[in-house]
Formats: structure tokens, C-alpha cells, sequence
């Protein structure tokens, strides 16, 4: 029954609004006018000329069906294991930031990123280091194209996995070089060529043409504006409300993030990784936080963090021998006397979602009102 919590967290979590949704906007934003950042998934959806809420609904629980199943093809070896994989895997995939995160966020564009970045942990873990290296890439520009943000959510991931098969000489730094300066370089020309090149208002107006849903203006304008212009938006979204749900997040989830990081630094120590890489790799994972200047979607930077934190010590069991020191580390943990309160804690404080944990949002909608 633990193997499937995770299933059941992150879809008992998958009711999010779908009128009015910033992320639905997503599906309807298309190559029409020309390239434009963050059109790939309304590109791919452009035949559907109408797409009614009862159709929107049933795209995205296809998206989040997509994104549960994966996790657990992925994992499987995790999810199925002996009883203390079990524990370990269904405690963090159950927790705030993994499956009931992405169902609770329930739109576009984290669930698609999410399934892109399963697939490259699935090939580092599966397939031979190089091969990996060059079929990530690939899928990783693909997901730039997704959503820029991309850069900062979830490619530290692959960053310090790069880095730690370069250390343990199971990878030539010159491929894990390359990987990271072709993505560099497409993110740059997603950057540039990737204004709106049309009015908002054009879009808009082909946008409600195609659906009785309320479509949120918002992300055209985005897509049209200057950074200075993305700023002073960004810091009118940063209300006295959005800051004391974001205080009462980290407070909450503080133990949380706490024991991610603890858990990062030991099973990277117990792997013989020196104090610069457990150092570069704490950082790399801290990247989502820059977000804060380009959003007020503060938790899902805090949730893409965690994930990244998650799935590397994923990788670091999957990928290391039996009995190994690293191996010992996580269950160790998932066997000790603190892990069932550790586990009541983690599902009880609920899912991230956009702009706040669910109880933090409840909490401060209790004190000082909606």
C-alpha cells in the first residue's frame, strides 16, 4: 500500500481551477505569428480548433496521468523494492514538492517540464553515460522551448548529475561541456527570438475564439513585454498577501528543506564526493530561488528546488552497488525511528503550489482574511 501513496496523494491533490488559469493560457499560444517562447505545447495542440472546458479538463488530467506514470516507470525499482525503498521512495515522491505538488499546480507549464526531466533521469540512469549526455541535451532545448524557465527550475538537475558522473570518471568532461554550452546557446536564441510578435490583444482575441474558458491575458503580455517591463509587473505582484503566505511556506516547510539538504550532503559524502562538489551541488539546487526576481510564483520555485534535490538522490541510489555507503545513508534513514513522524509531517503540511503551501495559504486566509 505505501508503494502507491504517492499515486493517491498526487491525485487526490489534482483539483485545480481551470477557469481563468494562467497556465491554460499556454494552450493556446502558437507559431502562428512566428516563433515565440513557451508556444510548443499550443503548437502541438493547434489542430484542436475548439477546445471547450470539459476538453481542456481531460488534456490535463492526460498531462498529469502522463507525469504519475512515468514517475512510477521510472522508480519502479524504488517504488517495488524491499521494504526500506519502499519507505524512502513513497516518503518523497508523497511529500510537498513531488506528486501531490504537480497535481495541485494541475496546468501547464510545470507538469510538461516535470515529464521532459523524468525522461533525461530515466536515460542517465538507464543508458550509458554518453548516450545519456546527448539525448538529454537534446530533450533538455526541447524543454526550453516548453518554458524558459526551464534554465533555472530544473536543469541544475542534470547539471549536477553531469557533474557527478565527470568526478567519478564515468563521463569525459568535454561532453558534459558540450551539453552544457548547447544549452546555453539555445536558451539564448529562445531569449532573443522569442518575443511575441503580435499585439496581446491579436492573441487574445484567437485565443477566446477557440474555447468558452476565461483566458488569462496576462501571459501574452509576457510574451510581449521587455524585461524592465516584466520587473515593475513582477513587483506589483509582490502584495503584503504573497509575502505572508511565502513566510508561512518556508516556516512550515522549513524541516522540509531542511532535511533534503542534510540528506544531499550525506549521501554525497557517503559516495567519497569532496566538499567542492557537495558544495556546487547545494548551490546548483538553490538556482530556482533566482526565480524570485522574475515571478511571484514563489513556491514553485521552492517546489523545483526540492525536486531537483529529490530525484538526484534518486539517481545517486539507483546508481550506485549494493551495499554501497550511499545506499546505506537513505536506508538508514527510511529505517529509523524518526521516519514515521517524519512521514505524517511531510504529507500532512500538504502540496506547493503556485504562490504558496496549501496550509500556509489556509492558515493566512484564516488570519487576515482572502
Amino acid at each position: 500500500m505505501l508503494s502507491w501513496a504517492p499515486l493517491l496523494l498526487g491525485a487526490i491533490n489534482s483539483y485545480g481551477p481551470i477557469g481563468f488559469n494562467y497556465g491554460f493560457a499556454l494552450y493556446f499560444l502558437t507559431y502562428q505569428h512566428g516563433f515565440v517562447k513557451r508556444g510548443l505545447v499550443g503548437e502541438m495542440l493547434s489542430p484542436l480548433h475548439w477546445l471547450p472546458r470539459t476538453r481542456l479538463i481531460t488534456l490535463e488530467y492526460l498531462f498529469l496521468a502522463a507525469a504519475f506514470g512515468l514517475t512510477y516507470v521510472v522508480f519502479r525499482a524504488l517504488l517495488f523494492g524491499d521494504a526500506a525503498e519502499r519507505r524512502f521512495s513513497a516518503a518523497l515522491l508523497g511529500a510537498p514538492a513531488l506528486l501531490p505538488h504537480i497535481g495541485y499546480l494541475f496546468a501547464q507549464p510545470d507538469v510538461t517540464l516535470y515529464l521532459l526531466l523524468l525522461v533525461c533521469v530515466w536515460l542517465f540512469v538507464r543508458a550509458r553515460p554518453v548516450v545519456a549526455t546527448g539525448v538529454s541535451c537534446a530533450i533538455c532545448c526541447v524543454a526550453l522551448l516548453e518554458h524558459e524557465a526551464f534554465s533555472l527550475m530544473f536543469y541544475p538537475l542534470v547539471a549536477a548529475i553531469l557533474l557527478h558522473l565527470v568526478l567519478r570518471r564515468r563521463l569525459h568532461w568535454g561532453f558534459a561541456a558540450g551539453h552544457v554550452v548547447l544549452f546555453a546557446t539555445a536558451f539564448l536564441v529562445v531569449m532573443h527570438w522569442g518575443a511575441l510578435k503580435v499585439s496581446p490583444d491579436t492573441v487574445l482575441a484567437e485565443a477566446q475564439a477557440r474555447t468558452d474558458v476565461a483566458i488569462q491575458r496576462q501571459v501574452f503580455d509576457v510574451m510581449a513585454s521587455t524585461f524592465a517591463q516584466q520587473e515593475a509587473l513582477v513587483r506589483r505582484m509582490y502584495t503584503p498577501g504573497v509575502l505572508r503566505i511565502l513566510a508561512a511556506s518556508v516556516l512550515l516547510t522549513a524541516p522540509y528543506l531542511w532535511l533534503l539538504g542534510r540528506l544531499v550532503l550525506q549521501t554525497l559524502e557517503a559516495s567519497n564526493a569532496r566538499r567542492l562538489q557537495r558544495g556546487l551541488t547545494l548551490g546548483m539546487f538553490a538556482a530556482p530561488l533566482l526565480l524570485f526576481a522574475m515571478g511571484h510564483d514563489t513556491t514553485r520555485w521552492i517546489g523545483a528546488m526540492c525536486i531537483d534535490a529529490t530525484l538526484f538522490l534518486f539517481f545517486l541510489y539507483l546508481t550506485e552497488p549494493d551495499g554501497s555507503a550511499a545506499r546505506t545513508t537513505l536506508r538508514n534513514w527510511a529505517t529509523g525511528r524518526s521516519f514515521v513522524p517524519w512521514l505524517i509531517y511531510l504529507v500532512g503540511i500538504g502540496p506547493y503550489g503556485a504562490t504558496g503551501l496549501r496550509t500556509a495559504e489556509q492558515v493566512v486566509s484564516a488570519w487576515w482574511g482572502p
